[in-house]
């Protein structure tokens, strides 16, 4: 990314968001023509410059059972050998007789707070549903990371909560009922 940012003769300040202006766009998409895009372009440029994101999934089946995936996007510059909270069941990705969670954002906040498993928690100590366990936990349990997440209850239930600006998610159901956001 360096490398390109170099010759563009342009820095993005956040990699995964262009800086406005066409000049930029079209100096950077020129640097990066033929790095490996196939083609593939986002807000004008390749595809190959972003960074890859979190991708969860939290399901429930139809007698109940429940069951989580996270895939983590990693992080830029990280520190060698930091474990994410992805791979760390509780943390990251939890399921239980009671809900899946799938949680993404800063991993040492979730990874401190065990937010996946917080929310299972709270519905079974608490006895709150889904949507107010998930509430509870992003906002009196994490602490100052920002972070999200998306859970389904045994009952089929669907909750999501994030604290910071936004978050992608999606839902689908088995009677049709599709879903997308990114904000509130």
């Amino acid at each position: 990314m360096l490398k390109l940012a170099k010759e563009a003769n342009s820095i993005l300040f956040d990699y995964r968001i262009p800086l406005a202006g066409a000049d930029t766009c079209s100096a950077l998409a020129a640097a990066v023509e033929g790095h490996g895009s196939n083609g593939m372009v986002m807000n004008g440029l390749p595809i190959s410059i972003y960074a890859p994101e979190t991708v969860g999934c939290a399901v429930v089946d139809s007698n109940g059972f429940t069951a989580a995936a996270t895939s983590t996007g990693g992080l830029m510059n990280k520190m060698t050998g930091r474990i994410g909270d992805s791979p760390l069941i509780g943390a990251g990705t939890y399921a239980c007789g009671h809900c899946a969670v799938s949680c993404t954002g800063e991993g040492e906040a979730i990874i401190r707070s065990t937010l996946a498993r917080d929310v299972a928690a709270v519905m079974e100590y608490k006895g709150l549903p889904l949507q107010e366990a998930v509430d509870f936990c992003v906002k009196e349990r994490l602490d100052e990371g920002f972070a999200g997440l998306i859970a389904v209850s045994g009952t089929g239930e669907v909750a999501y909560g994030f604290n910071c600006t936004g978050m992608f998610r999606g839902c689908a159901s088995e009677d049709g009922f599709m879903e997308v956001g990114i904000w509130e």
